[in-house]
């Protein structure tokens, strides 16, 4: 159903007024999408240029661009008018993260060279027989047509480093989505992998990075004027809610654009001529009610108008306390009565995000926001004038100014948005989306006082300042039952089956037997060796000047091809960076000789940073750049003991550091029309990625079912 839209010549000459939902259930070729009808019955609009999304097995497909770039890939929906509590959920697995549109660091004689050689585990003849053999050869040519656009001469073109948006834009094929309406941008954050960006007024607010490549849920929900930004992963994601609750991440105050497309487009897949695809699981659109009401999901919420004091207001929630000076309520906002003065109210519950507008007249004075707050002697407050901007803690009645900065300030005769982020052990302080400070601060100071409010400092009756519209909502709240998806894949093994802390005299691992066993390790692949050390570890046998010989497997043999979870713990060499030590050890999922799956770390001394990545073998031929990973920045470190877990399905797995999810991921993601790759053997892998090990320890190993 849609209604009638009395606008401009240019503007669409009708809306949607009816929920869209789109669950992908038709399996749809590549270049066959926009245009058909959702699962609803809306029309899917948008763009593709390269004829690249398809979908299949229940999820939206956007696959690479050979020439990146905005405006050439996405899917659309609407239009809509702007309408309190309209939101877009969307489910979805982005490639990667830190996808860039850049040129290729090596030259294409290099590339096809390398693509060619592959990762040192099989013979030039045996490779080009299995590639000739194979069922996916008509994925080369797109991909050597990438790599030639790619080249330091041939790309021609700005770096793009923002590589997926969604949200609700003016069109529905956005030129530049991180200008235009209310979405989320991701940016890649290079060994941080992924930033998220949520756009307010014409700013990206930048609301945490170390996003890792991880299925993730978003909303944005539309109020008169702005929106709402939510965010969900599973449990433990670094800077998500997990699921079924979803964290409140950014309010947009500003956008008042009022015919917008509900949308997802890609810039950019994958990162120096690698390759993943994106995956879209659902798509919902509707009007919500519960977040249609004032302030929304706020635990505390007020206008701060009307006459009078402010604790005297007509609003029961929040419940005013002063702790300095008097604020007084106006029709256009609180001032305060004479000198600085602190407001505060305890909704119960930690704050994870406060708001307030600002309004200034001729010669703005001072004002911010207060959280954390015990009492008039304890609290944080982000303080914003004309002259600068301070993060100040308070203890004890003593202010310690934490963080200064000078380049961002109070406008005169201009409104303003302050907010603060304070969740994951960071706090983010934004004035008009712009990110104060240059940095999140880490302290933990005060960490579970649920005090929050408002700061007026000066005279602001006689400068005309104001603040209204303040509210506080809670780190997490639950994601309405009517946009709620399916959560990820998840699944953990109930049974060990092997554990090993190579305990023992020093021996070679093949020869080795774990405890309480009855079958030894075996050298399933490759050469070099693995050896006990006599101290409850197994050493890679390398050193910088002698490094590991190229891949290698040690295996056990496993009875349940369906599944396996499997966690190792690792002990990198060296103390430190410039040691020229590297770290290659993971985990190895076996089929046989042509079909495998090996999870393995990335540490070098030529990057700032680490990763996990994944490397598959199927059907004989194992494609180099197809290699899935995640960077993990300092999650990983030389000398430092971490711990690596993944479970496994023969399609689905799951990639954990320390217990945190970095990586969730599906091999049909990569090959759609391949099988599952069936378990028969389970073990350590000593992998090759543009270098091999010089000498990781590893500490123990467990496989459950």
């Amino acid at each position: 159903m849609t209604a009638p839209l009395r606008t401009g010549p240019t503007a669409p000459t009708e809306c949607e007024t009816t929920p869209i939902e789109d669950c992908f259930s038709d399996e749809r070729p590549a270049g066959k999408v926009i245009g058909t009808r959702a699962s609803g019955g809306a029309t899917r609009l948008g763009t593709d240029v390269e004829r690249q999304i398809a979908i299949s097995r229940g999820a939206l497909r956007f696959q690479p661009l050979t020439r990146p770039g905005w405006g050439r890939q996405g899917i659309a929906y609407g239009p809509f008018r702007r309408e309190n509590g309209l939101v877009f959920a969307v489910s979805i697995t982005n490639g990667h993260n830190t996808s860039q549109g850049t040129p290729n660091p090596d030259s294409f004689i290099k590339r096809i060279y390398r693509w060619g050689k592959g990762p040192n585990a099989d013979p030039w003849p045996a490779r080009a027989l299995a590639w000739a053999l194979g069922p996916r050869k008509k994925g080369t040519l797109r991909r050597i047509l990438w790599w030639m656009r790619s080249t330091s001469r041939t790309f021609g073109m700005p770096d793009l480093n923002e590589n997926l948006a969604l949200g609700w834009f003016t069109t529905k094929a956005p030129a530049d989505p991180p200008k235009d309406g209310c979405g989320f941008i991701m940016h890649a954050a290079e060994g941080e992998n992924g930033e998220l960006w949520a756009r307010v007024g014409n700013r990206c607010l930048s609301a945490f990075r170390r996003l890792m490549n991880l299925q993730v849920q978003y909303v944005v929900v539309l109020r008169e004027r702005g929106a709402v930004y939510y965010a969900a992963a599973s449990q433990g994601a670094h800077g998500m809610a997990a699921f079924p609750m979803m964290r409140p991440v950014a309010i947009d105050p500003f956008n008042d654009d009022e015919i917008l497309y509900p949308g997802i487009h890609q810039s950019a897949l994958g990162q120096i001529g690698f390759r993943v695809d994106t995956r879209v699981h659902g798509v919902r659109i509707l009007q919500l009610p519960e977040l249609a009401s004032p302030f929304g999901t706020a635990h505390a919420g007020d206008p701060l108008t009307g006459n009078g004091p402010i604790e005297d207001g007509d609003h029961p929630n929040p419940e005013w306390h002063i702790l300095k000076g008097s604020i007084i309520r106006t029709g256009s906002g609180a001032v305060n009565g004479a000198s600085d003065a602190l407001a505060i109210a305890d909704p119960g519950a930690i704050s994870g995000l406060v708001h307030a507008m600002i309004d200034t007249g001729d010669a703005p004075t001072a004002a911010g926001l207060a959280w954390r707050v015990v009492d008039r002697d304890n609290y944080w407050l982000c303080r914003v004038s004309s002259d600068d901007c301070k993060l100040v803690r308070v203890t004890a009645g003593v202010e310690t100014v934490v963080a200064s900065d000078a380049r961002h300030r109070l406008g005169a005769n201009a409104e303003h948005s302050l907010q603060i982020l304070d969740s994951h052990g960071q706090i983010g302080c934004y004035l008009n989306g712009d990110h104060l400070f240059d940095a999140w601060i880490e302290d933990d100071h005060l960490e579970g006082a649920t005090g929050v409010g408002l700061w007026l400092g000066g005279n602001p009756v006689a400068a005309g300042l104001r603040m209204r519209e303040f509210e506080a909502h809670p780190r997490a709240v639950p994601i309405p039952e009517a946009i709620r998806f399916d959560p990820p894949w998840s699944r953990f093994g109930g049974q060990t089956v092997y554990e090993d802390d190579f305990a023992g005299a020093q021996e070679n691992l093949a020869e080795h037997v774990p405890q309480g066993g009855s079958v030894s390790w075996e050298r399933t692949l490759g050469i070099g060796s693995v050896e006990l050390d006599g101290h409850s570890g197994a050493k890679v046998q390398a050193t910088v000047e002698e490094p590991f010989p190229n891949r290698a497997f040690y295996t056990l043999p496993w009875s349940d091809p369906d599944f396996a979870d499997l966690e190792v713990a690792v002990t990198p060499p060296g103390t430190c960076r410039g040691q020229q030590h590297r770290c290659r050890v993971g985990l190895a999922f076996w089929q046989d000789k042509d079909n495998y799956l090996s999870i393995s770390t990335w540490l070098d001394d030529i990057y700032g940073g680490a990763s996990m990545s994944v490397f598959t073998k199927r059907w004989g031929f194992e494609e180099l750049y197809d290699a899935v990973w995640t960077n993990v920045a300092d999650k990983i470190v030389w000398g430092k003991e971490f711990r690596l877990r993944v479970a496994f399905d023969g399609d689905h797995f799951n990639i954990y550091i320390d217990d945190e999810p970095i990586m969730q991921r599906a091999l049909t993601d990569l090959y759609p029309d391949d099988p599952p790759l069936r378990i028969t053997r389970v073990g350590i892998a000593i992998n090759w990625e543009w270098g091999t090990d010089t000498g990781s320890t590893i500490n123990r190993f467990t496989a459950r079912r």
